[in-house]
C-alpha cells in the first residue's frame, strides 16, 4: 500500500506547513514556516506564519477602521513576497468571519473585509495572526522545490505533525524548531530531504 508521502508530484501540500530546511538561503524563506491553505496542478498558495515585521497589528487595522482589542505588542507577519500590501487573518473564531475558509480544523482564514462583524471582538477573544503578503508558486514549482530538497512538510490536524491550534500561540522565534520537532526530526541534525516528508539526516 503507498503511503501519502510516496509521491511528491501527486500529493496535495494544502493542510500541512512548509519548513525550510537550513541550507534554503533565499531571504524571503530562511527558516521560514509556511502554512499551506491551496496546493493543486496549477500552483500554490500559503502564508509565511513565523516573520514578524516591526509594524504592530494595531499600527495597520486602525488604518482599516478596525478597533484591535488584542495584545498591544502584537507584531504583523510577513506572510510572504507577493502582494505585501494585501492582508490575511488566521483565527479561531468563525462567528468575527461568516465568510471566512476554515483551512485546517478550527483555524479560519479572512482574505477581505465584506463579511466580518465590526461589532465582534477583534483581538480580545480567541486568537489572530495578521499577515501580510503571501506565498505563491506557480504550476509545478513548488513539486520540484520538494523533490531539490527544500523543504520539509509537516501535517497539521493529525500525528505526528502540529494541531491548529499550535499555530495560533507557539512563539513565532521557536514555531520552526517546534514544528520540525513536532514530526519527529532534530533540526541540529537536518541536511536536506528528497520528496515530502522525508527528512534525511545525519548519521
Amino acid at each position: 500500500m503507498r503511503g501519502p508521502h510516496d509521491n511528491p508530484v501527486a500529493t496535495s501540500l494544502a493542510h500541512h506547513l512548509l519548513c525550510a530546511v537550513p541550507q534554503l538561503v533565499d531571504p524571503n524563506f530562511v527558516r521560514s514556516v509556511i502554512l499551506m491553505i491551496e496546493h493543486g496542478d496549477d500552483g500554490a498558495f500559503g502564508l509565511v506564519v513565523n516573520n514578524p515585521l516591526p509594524t504592530l497589528i494595531a499600527e495597520v487595522t486602525d488604518s482599516l477602521g478596525l478597533h484591535w482589542r488584542g495584545p498591544g505588542d502584537q507584531h504583523v507577519l510577513l506572510g510572504g513576497p507577493v502582494e505585501t500590501v494585501r492582508g490575511f487573518v488566521l483565527h479561531d473564531q468563525p462567528a468575527w468571519d461568516p465568510l471566512a475558509d476554515e483551512v485546517v480544523d478550527g483555524i479560519h482564514l479572512t482574505a477581505t473585509l465584506d463579511g466580518i462583524d465590526r461589532d465582534a471582538a477583534f483581538g480580545g477573544e480567541g486568537r489572530f495572526l495578521f499577515t501580510l503578503g503571501y506565498a505563491g508558486w506557480g504550476a509545478g514549482q513548488l513539486e520540484r522545490e520538494m523533490v531539490s530538497g527544500s523543504w520539509v512538510a509537516v501535517p497539521v490536524g493529525r500525528e505526528p505533525g502540529v494541531s491548529g491550534e499550535w499555530l495560533l500561540r507557539v512563539d513565532p522565534e521557536v514555531m520552526w524548531q517546534e514544528a520540525l520537532a513536532a514530526f519527529g526530526i532534530d533540526p541540529a541534525r537536518l541536511v536536506g530531504h528528497r520528496g515530502i516528508g522525508v527528512p534525511v539526516a545525519k548519521a
